[in-house]
């Protein structure tokens, strides 16, 4: 956990007392750039998806205890 701590104040330090670069942005930069904001609502709509039906069982088990319980023991 210190090694972390330390990594990152010297990242933190390293970052606050730099001048500026006059860099560029790569044209591939950009479709990169897409590509990750893509993956990302694709990954978050999953894990909504995921969370939402989790939720959704677990509400239907509460309210249905018998159902989920013959299904259980038919393996269904």
């Amino acid at each position: 956990m210190s090694r972390t701590i330390n990594l990152f104040a010297a990242t933190a330090c390293l970052l606050l007392i730099s001048r500026s670069a006059n860099a560029y942005i790569d044209p591939g930069s950009g479709s990169y750039l897409y590509q990750l904001l893509f993956a990302g609502l694709l990954g978050g709509a999953f894990a909504a998806k995921s969370a939402f039906a989790n939720l959704k069982s677990a509400i239907t088990r509460r309210l249905h205890p018998a159902k989920s319980k013959d299904n259980a023991s038919h393996g269904v």
